[in-house]
This record gives structure tokens, sequence and C-alpha cells, in this order.
């Protein structure tokens, strides 16, 4: 069914190619109207409008086939999602110019007469316009793809889409993040898929007095962990100390999943920030029985 229409437009291309170079001749069908000119007129513009939108879509049809030929890649990745940016950008500027000949307007002197009032807009859109070249930029490069797992800034999540304007991240609550390319481009991202060696990692802050020994939370951790062990690498659990401060402890705990699984990874974060939960507030309680020193008076002192 797509070659069938492939086909049908490729015949509808060439009978417009062959009316805007005259060797379809259609004026007889209207040789007796009134406004025969007009219509002549009218007739030519739009069959340079539809010559120009379908030989776009053909470039971008054929550039996506090959692509993905080529590559073996048959979802939308960066590249398709740029080629396909691309595309809207150009139909959208085909379909303004066609509109501004239509009424007789050339587009170079329009530009000319009103070019005051353009480059007030420019100044205007300056954002919108950095936000499409930024967007443009990271859907043709391979620093972020859809897919990846990602911290950007202060959110961190998955990206399910790179349009002109946002980045749209989900994160570990199911909310959708919409980050402008601007704030992305000038923020610290972290790619997590990129790396060599996918290791999940779980961040938290513990106070010192319901911290024993790092060892002894940690094995604690990983017999939490235990329904899910065949699933995970052995001898790949660690719980690092990345900061010591005055009354607490912030601590990473990470392992290697053998398939990386989002949903796995939702369940595993689960279970080990309970049993974290229960783990200080049972070390609270017992910290609350233990009675406070008494106050012993100093000789010498009232």
């Amino acid at each position: 069914m797509k070659y069938l229409i492939l086909l049908f437009k490729a015949f509808i291309f060439g009978s417009l190619v062959a009316i805007r170079l005259g060797e379809w001749d259609v004026s007889r069908f209207y040789a007796t109207f009134k406004y025969r000119e007009a219509l002549d007129y009218y007739i030519t513009a739009l069959a340079s409008l539809a010559l120009f939108l379908m030989l776009v879509d053909f470039i971008q049809f054929f550039t996506v086939w090959w692509y993905r030929r080529r590559h073996k890649v048959w979802g939308d990745d960066n590249f398709v999602i740029g080629v396909g940016q691309i595309y809207s950008l150009l139909l959208v500027t085909g379909i303004v110019v066609g509109i501004l000949s239509l009424f007789r307007i050339q587009v170079k002197e329009l530009f000319t007469s009103l070019s005051i009032i353009f480059a007030g807009l420019a100044i205007l859109t300056k954002d919108y316009i950095s936000n499409m070249i930024n967007g443009m930029i990271m859907t043709f490069s391979s620093q972020l793809s859809i897919g990846d797992n990602v911290s950007i800034g202060q959110h961190r999540g998955k990206i399910t889409d790179i349009t002109l304007q946002n980045i749209h991240l989900l994160n570990d609550d199911d909310d959708m993040i919409y980050i402008p390319n601007n704030v992305a481009m000038n923020s610290e991202v972290v790619n997590y898929t990129k790396r060599e060696i996918k290791r999940t990692s779980i961040d938290f802050e513990i106070d010192l007095k319901h911290l024993k020994t790092v060892e002894e939370l940690e094995s604690i951790l990983v017999e939490v962990l235990s329904p899910f062990k065949d699933l995970i690498k052995p001898e790949s659990y660690y719980l690092r100390v990345a900061e010591v401060k005055k009354e607490h402890v912030a601590l990473k705990f990470q392992y290697i999943l053998k398939d990386p699984n989002k949903d796995l990874e939702r369940q595993i974060r689960r279970r080990t920030v309970r049993r974290l939960v229960e783990i200080i507030s049972e070390r609270e309680k017992i910290a609350d029985q233990i009675p406070d020193l008494p106050d012993v008076d100093t000789p010498g002192h009232a």
C-alpha cells in the first residue's frame, strides 16, 4: 500500500512538471473563460507550490528509507527525528511563500520593504530561534538519544522525545518534564545509558547516629535485593561513600543489572528505600530509649 501511494505521488509529480514546463497544455479547458490570464497565473503558482512540497516529501522519504536500510534502524532515532524536523520547517516555509505568491506578493520585495519589522521580530523571537537551533544540534548529535536515561540539571529520567523546542523527560514518578533545549545545552548533562558499564545508583543520606558501619548497611541492602539476585550481576553491589558531613553521610548504593529494565529499577529502588526507612525508624526508636547523661557539677562552681 505504501508503494502504491508512492507511485501515485510520482504520477502526480510528473503531471505537475509537465504542466509547469508547458508540455501539457491545460489552458484548452478554459480557453473561452473570461479570466484566462489570471487562471494561467494561479495554475502555474499552485503547480510550483505543489512541486516544491512533493519534492521535499520525496527527499525526506528516500533519505529516511536509505538511512534505515543502511543502518538497519526501523524505529525513530535522532537522525530520523532531525530529518522530520527539517521537513516540517521546509513545508511551513514553502506554504508561506506559496500563499504570498498567490496574492502576487514578491517575497524578496516584501523582505526588503519590511526589513525593520523583520529585524524586530528576529529580536523578539531570538530565544525561540535559539531553541530550534539547539534542538537541531541535539537531534543530529550522538550525545543524547531517545530512550537514554539522563540527568539534566536537577531532573533525571528517560528521554521520550526531542523536539525543536523541548526535551521530553519521563522521571521515576511517571511525570513528564519538558526541558527547553537552551536549558539543556547550558546545563550539566549526565548520560547514564552511554556508559560502557550500565551501573544503577540509588543516592541517599543517612544520619550518623543511624549508621553503625558502611559494611553492615551494605550487607543489609544486599540481603534486601536477594529476590532479584538472578537479575543482578553478582559481585556488582557496592555502597559508596559520596560525601561525609558533620551530622550525616551521603551514600550511593550501586549495582549492575544483567539486562537494563526501567520497571525493574523502580521496583528495586522502591524496595531499597522502604528498607532504609525501616532501618532509620528502628534505630531512631533505640536512640530515643537511651537516657541522657545527668549534668555533673564541677567543684568550684556554684
